[in-house]
């Protein structure tokens, strides 16, 4: 817990929360899109991505899918748009508010919760999560990937984007633990993510964490980019795509 949020306390596996009980998730990312976050932003070139993917399976792109992390809707909406019939799912009630204040023909698709606390009453044809898998400690990450097994129909499909351990963290930060297979849990002591554990993945840690329930669609990407200046150094990000056993 940084000394510059004393309102903050540990929550489930490095999860915080603020004295309210507020997720400190929900907390900084209502203030993120408070202040604009994405508003005018292109969706990110994963979602290409996604789109071939579908259209080169039919069976799979015909059927229900959910985008877990759906923001205001700066990837969700092209992903719609292009005929996906897609539920979004966010635990920012800001990010879902301006979405359906945007787009009312999207509101009744959203879903505020917890992903990790969600338990839909439907299996889905695919599931994609852009920068999200990544919130939270190693525990959190096994969790991640184990939720999106059980919602997943056979042979569903798992789009993920998340934090590669290649980064070079920008802000200030407290190392709270690394894997086995090389995977680090920070906690930012500086910046929009002040207090929040998030975690960056080895590429072998990726492969441990799916191996049992997914086989890898095609090889994980490793994505850089480098930060706009002032700013230094590179945003690392995996990008895979998995079919469930």
């Amino acid at each position: 817990m940084s000394a510059r949020d004393p309102h903050a306390m540990a929550d489930r596996d490095g999860v915080t929360a603020d004295a309210g009980g507020t997720s400190l998730v929900q907390t900084r990312w209502d203030a993120e899109y408070r202040s604009h976050r994405y508003e005018d932003d292109p969706p990110v070139a994963f979602v290409e991505r996604i789109l071939r993917t579908l259209g080169e399976r039919p069976t799979a792109a015909s059927q229900r899918g959910v985008y877990v992390g759906c923001g205001n809707g700066r990837n969700f909406l092209p992903l719609v748009d292009a005929g996906l019939n897609l539920d979004g799912l966010d635990v920012s009630p800001t990010a879902l508010t301006q979405l359906a204040t945007r787009r009312p023909d999207v509101a009744a698709r959203l879903i505020g919760t917890d992903f990790r606390d969600w338990r839909p009453t439907r299996a889905y044809g695919y599931l994609v999560a852009i920068q999200v898998f990544q919130h939270g400690t190693a525990a959190d990450a096994a969790r991640w990937f184990r939720g999106a097994a059980s919602l997943l129909a056979p042979g569903g499909l798992l789009f993920v984007r998340v934090n590669s351990a290649s980064t070079d963290i920008y802000h200030r930060h407290t190392r709270l633990e690394t894997t086995a297979s090389g995977g680090i849990t920070i906690r930012y002591d500086d910046g929009p993510k002040l207090g929040m554990a998030v975690h960056f993945y080895s590429r072998a840690e990726l492969d441990a964490l799916t191996c049992d329930d997914f086989l890898p669609v095609d090889e994980p990407i490793e994505v850089f980019v480098r930060r706009a200046a002032p700013k230094t150094g590179s945003w690392a990000q995996w990008e895979g795509v998995w079919q469930k056993r």
